[in-house]
């Protein structure tokens, strides 16, 4: 509590010393000058060579509601009213919305040269006229239909004469009603020291905007190196936030550098730059110093902030009055204040830097107050030298030297720590690793035991088990020999089991790894390693990893172009290349590369990792070399050599699983597996691990479920294409040959994420994962391990997506049944009627046709289910009969129907609405008509069924978006589009449509064998 109150003292000391000192300066500064009185201001005795500039202040006229134009004669002195410069309307009891004119009468002794005049702020819209001329303007003041703002300061020059001058100010003002007119005083003198004036306000903007802009980018910069802080990105957007209100104020150097801005976009960007200087002050104590903080005030201050700044964004024309605009003065002061107490106080803990945060502060303090006397009491802003940003830039350079210097000095003790840790590390890792190998042998030995027990042989069921148990321990031991190598790695005794290795097979699991990483690059890799490279004499896992090393440093410092992996034999040695295009390497760096953890420091500013460290290392080891060539700007290759196998000869491993028990088969099973073939659901199961196959099938058995398990993609595509309707898939991410996300991605080229769900697992649980797994098109991700209950419930409701899909689909063809067109329909009754007087018994055929086709189209179950082609084809000819009744001899109609096709099962309304499309918008636009033709054919995977017309055709163009929800016109209505859908969602299969404009069209279906 002593330290809270020493700091709030010497904060407030701190300040008043401050704030005295300034006054005191602005007081010498100012000095005395003749003032204006009744309009007129004698400087005939103002020697401007010895005295300098003058301010023009004092009393001028104003007249309000007039802008009196260049030659416009002065109105009578009853309508004008004396007004103080500098100093709004309001003072005066004027309405400060609204356009005036001020008037001042200069005397001069002498008029030699040229004479010059700066303004500073002039709301909202001004111009300037001395002797009748114009010589100068911002914005334009005119009535509020041709008004336009522009609140930004300017100089003129121009000549005077002898004696008396005029001076002429027209001044509008429609949007601010916090205060209108000059409002900070006009700087009137010789030519050339009103130019030195200019250019020391434009130097003190340009220096104070620069100043706190670099430090707002390098503190911004230094929290995207250092995130575990948020603190430096807080205080760089503060400061930029001040750099921001420096460019919109003053001489608003914005508005040099980009143009003029609107009005209400101007005045946004102060109040959020205001605002945001106070929010981040207060949001940086708290992040920073957070112990020291009064939390409920920094939160309380923080909503406050908020509050105001998002009433002043959306309201902000309603709230230009001035207590609104003082209210932004007080929060950033407070906030300040409230920011040096904090310091102050740090201080006084001895916090590192603190002392220097705290003199930054009273700088910023002092930045303000300047800031604030220049809004309300028009002083000018470069009346005092821009020291401030130089003494927080200052204080912030020693802040973060002392920062680095502390950092480096714990880092140095760290270290011989961390050594001592890391020695402590590999030793336990080691040991832990080693103690592992007995309890793991027991398990082993005692399931192989039970496996080969002739007294009590295990049943089939508990049999497999117990391989499964086996084999998931002999792979634990593996992972526990893995362990113990990459200690051994460190000490150069890592053993490896080299065996005949097909490089192109390994490189190529992993360059479509790599490229499906890196598909948001320009970037190609490609595996040009030839099939019938002779095989390597290697350790596969190992030759696999150096490869993937290799990949992940070419494609993390190759934005656009190639990374291509090569490999040659010569002499008994392969040589394996990674070529990439990327930025290259200085040459000097070459030798450093393969150190672990290794950054290059200069322009590239690369760093390796261990990838490098680790490939050069574990090539060694197999007997080669790893080299690597580069230039700046050409690209890196990377080049590593191994033995090449003999041909019939397997070496002897030299370190295994094999030394300590004689190796058994992997657990495994003949794939595709079919489990519970008459299951209501299918599910298409694929993953590279029998043992995770095998617990995906446990999973999913019940009577609900038809599991189709496949151990790799092509299998999984090839079931697909088997398959008569498969539900969901469930796939692994990470599978040799083709991995989950290629698979994935042939799928979405058949199907949509409603039309065939996919779950994709894996182990991966890196977020790059998931993203690429959902960009290639999967419904759901889940990593592995994974709860059964999970995964059961994560299929439940991708299986319940899809059948809640056929259902809409479902309800699409009920309401496809219903349709009864009013135009058919009138169109048969008036053929009925004509035929009445002419033709009875064809009237009669005609009417039971129709009652025919009714009947049909309201029977509502053919939504559910299917029905025989013969009911399909009835439903068909007593349409062709109704349209013949009205086209007579125009419309042919011909069939060709295989033996058996009449009781193949098809989906109701699939093939009738295609023959009526054929008739209507076939042939139905051609005078002499023509004929349709309905085909059934019997093929080696099912039946097709064709409707063919010799009409119209249809265009190209047209054809591709015939099944196109979104591009379709809408007159095929649901037809075309649902019989589409149907076919997907029963079979996996889809319409095809053949034309050609004037000839003719085909559409094709095709139901598979075993719906017949």
């Amino acid at each position: 509590m002593r330290r809270k109150t020493a700091a709030a003292l010497i904060t407030l000391m701190l300040l008043v010393v401050t704030y005295g000192l300034l006054f005191a300066y602005f007081n010498v500064q100012k000095g005395s000058m003749p003032k204006a009185a009744e309009g007129v201001l004698d400087l005939s005795g103002w020697r401007f060579q010895e005295d300098g500039t003058i301010r023009l202040d004092g009393e001028w006229e104003l007249y309000p509601g007039k802008l009196l134009g260049e030659r416009e004669p002065v109105p009578l002195p009853s309508e004008a009213v004396l007004v103080q410069v500098p100093g709004s309307w309001a003072a005066q009891g004027i309405d400060t919305l609204g356009a005036s004119t001020y008037r001042l009468r200069i005397r001069l002794g002498e008029a030699d040269g040229v004479f010059g005049l700066k303004t500073a702020a002039i709301q909202l819209a001004n111009r300037l006229i001395v002797n009748g001329q114009v010589v100068g303007e911002s914005g334009n003041p005119a009535d509020k239909a041709n008004y336009s703002a522009l609140n930004k300061p300017y100089v003129s020059y121009f000549e005077l004469q002898p004696g008396w001058n005029e001076i002429r100010i027209q001044v509008a003002n429609y949007d601010f009603k916090a205060g209108s007119g000059i409002l900070q005083s006009i700087v009137f003198g010789q030519a050339g020291q009103v130019a030195a004036v200019r250019e020391r306000a434009l130097a003190h903007d340009w220096v104070a905007l620069t100043a706190f802009l670099i430090m707002g980018l390098y503190f911004v910069g230094l929290y995207t190196q250092r995130r575990n802080d948020p603190s430096h990105v807080v205080f760089g957007a503060a400061c930029i936030f001040i750099a921001l209100y420096t460019s919109v104020s003053g001489e608003r150097v914005l508005l040099t550098a980009i143009g003029p801005l609107p009005f209400w976009l101007y005045y946004r960007l102060q109040i959020i730059s205001v605002f945001g200087v106070g929010l981040g002050f207060l949001l940086y104590v708290y992040t920073a110093f957070r112990p020291y903080c009064f939390r409920w005030l920094v939160r309380g201050g923080l909503a406050a902030g908020l509050a105001f700044l998002a009433l002043n964004i959306g309201f902000a024309s309603l709230l230009t009055a001035e207590p609104w605009r003082q209210l932004s003065s007080i929060y950033v002061t407070v906030s300040l204040l409230y920011a040096t107490y904090v310091f102050v106080l740090t201080a006084l803990h001895r916090i590192a830097g603190s002392a220097y945060l705290a003199i930054a502060a009273l700088a910023l303090n002092a930045l303000t107050m300047n800031q604030n006397l220049n809004v309300y009491f028009g002083m000018p802003i470069y009346s005092l030298p821009p020291v401030e940003p130089f003494l927080v830039l200052l204080m912030l350079a020693l802040l973060m030297s002392l920062r680095f210097s502390n950092a480096f000095r714990k880092i140095e003790d760290l270290s011989e720590q961390l050594l001592q840790a890391d020695k402590m590390k590999d030793d336990f890792l080691a040991r832990t690793s080693h103690e592992f190998k007995t309890p793991l042998h027991g398990i082993m030995n005692i399931s192989r035991s039970m496996l080969d027990d002739l007294a009590s042989p295990p049943t089939a069921e508990q049999r497999e088990k117990l391989e499964l148990v086996s084999d998931i321990s002999r792979r634990l031991s593996r992972l526990v020999y893995d362990i113990l190598d990459l200690s051994k790695l460190k000490q150069g005794q890592l053993s490896l089991t080299p065996v005949p290795v097909d490089v192109h097979a390994v490189a190529e699991m992993q360059v479509r790894f790599y490229s499906y990483l890196s598909t948001e690059k320009r970037l190609q890799l490609v595996n040009g390693i030839p099939a019938e490279l002779p095989l390597a004499l290697a350790d596969e896992s190992r030759l696999s990893q150096i490869i993937g090393n290799l990949l992940d440093n070419a494609v993390k410092h190759t934005e656009q172009g190639s990374v291509v992996v090569t490999g040659t034999s010569r002499d008994g040695w392969l040589e394996i290349s990674v070529q990439d295009t990327g930025k290259g390497i200085e040459e000097r760096d070459l030798p450093y590369i393969f150190e672990p953890f290794k950054s290059l420091e200069g322009s590239q500013g690369q760093g390796f990792g261990l990838g490098l460290s680790i490939a050069r290392q574990l090539v060694e080891l197999q007997g080669g070399e790893l080299s690597a060539v580069s230039a700046p700007g050409a690209g890196s290759v990377f080049t590593f050599t191994l033995p090449a196998a003999e041909q019939g000869v397997m070496p002897a491993a030299t370190r295994s699983y094999d030394e300590i028990s004689p190796k058994e088969p992997d657990y495994s099973f003949a794939t595709p597996h079919h489990a519970n073939a008459n299951g209501k659901h299918t599910i298409l199961v694929a993953d590279d691990q029998f043992v995770n196959l095998k617990v995906l099938l446990d999973a999913l058995r019940g009577p609900d479920y038809h599991v189709i398990a496949v151990k790799d993609g092509y299998e999984a595509l090839g079931e697909l294409d088997r398959a008569k309707k498969v539900d969901l898939v469930v796939l692994d991410l990470m599978m040799p040959g083709m991995s989950g996300f290629e698979v994935c991605q042939d799928i979405r080229k058949r199907y949509s994420l409603l039309e065939l769900p996919v779950l994709m697992v894996t182990a991966a649980i890196q977020p790059q994962d998931k993203v690429a797994a959902f960009l290639a098109g999967a419904n759901d991700y889940l990593p592995k391990p994974f709860d059964l209950e999970e995964l059961r419930a994560r299929i439940g409701s991708l299986l319940a997506m899809k059948a809640s899909h056929g259902r809409a689909i479902h309800m699409e063809v009920a309401f496809l049944q219903s349709q009864i067109k009013p135009h058919f329909l009138y169109n048969a009754l008036n053929s009925i009627l004509a035929s009445s007087y002419t033709d009875v018994e064809r009237a009669r055929r005609t009417i039971v046709a129709l009652a025919d086709y009714l009947r049909g189209s309201f029977r509502f179950s053919n939504a559910e289910g299917s029905v025989e082609f013969a009911e399909e084809f009835g439903l068909i000819h007593t349409y062709v009969e109704i349209e013949r009744a009205r086209f007579r001899d125009r419309i042919r109609f011909e069939y060709e129907i295989e033996d058996g096709a009449l009781g193949v099962r098809i989906p109701p309304l699939s093939l009738q609405p295609l023959v009526e499309n054929a008739i209507r918008h076939g042939i139905g636009d051609r005078l002499e008509g023509g004929t349709v033709k309905l085909s059934a054919q019997h093929t080696e995977d099912g039946w097709r069924f064709a409707i063919s017309d010799d009409g119209v055709g249809i265009p190209p163009e047209k054809v591709k978006t015939l099944f196109d929800p979104i591009a379709a016109d809408g007159r095929q209505g649901v037809g075309l589009l649902n019989i589409d859908k149907r076919l997907r969602y029963e079979y996996g299969r889809t319409l095809t449509v053949e034309s050609e404009p004037g000839t003719g069209t085909t559409v094709t279906l095709w139901i598979p064998a075993s719906s017949g």
